[in-house]
């Protein structure tokens, strides 16, 4: 990062673009995750976001009752609203150098849907 840019947020000034697409990225990334589980959970496969999206069974009865307003409202902190759950195992497959064009994108979401689906996968 540019140490000119930090700490942040800047409300102007040659790093405010920069902090500006990442508070809309962290939106749109809790935004999705926030409303997937909602779906989930009203249509009656809580197991389903449990195991898939990390959620507690607080966070279930929160989120079946939230309205979409309130979520993108939650949507609009400045940290995400999950944690991203990699194996550690799987990291170095994910965190290679490799060129992009090795393995087209559709089979390396498959490989992560893969790893994250594993029995015994610890958060």
């Amino acid at each position: 990062m540019d140490e000119r840019c930090w700490p942040l947020p800047i409300k102007s000034g040659q790093c405010s673009d920069r902090v500006s697409a990442m508070d809309d990225n962290i939106y749109n990334l809790n935004l999705d995750y926030l409303i997937l589980a909602h779906e989930l959970i009203q249509s009656g496969r809580i197991q389903q976001a449990m195991a898939s999206l990390g959620l507690t069974p607080e966070a279930v009865n929160i989120l079946s009752t939230m309205p979409v307003a309130q979520l993108k409202a939650l949507a609009r902190s400045d940290v995400l609203s999950f944690a991203p759950r990699f194996p550690v195992s799987s990291w170095p497959s994910f965190l290679r150098n490799d060129p992009v064009g090795n393995e087209p994108f559709e089979q390396r979401a498959r490989r992560l849907r893969m790893f994250l689906g594993k029995p015994g996968f610890k958060t």
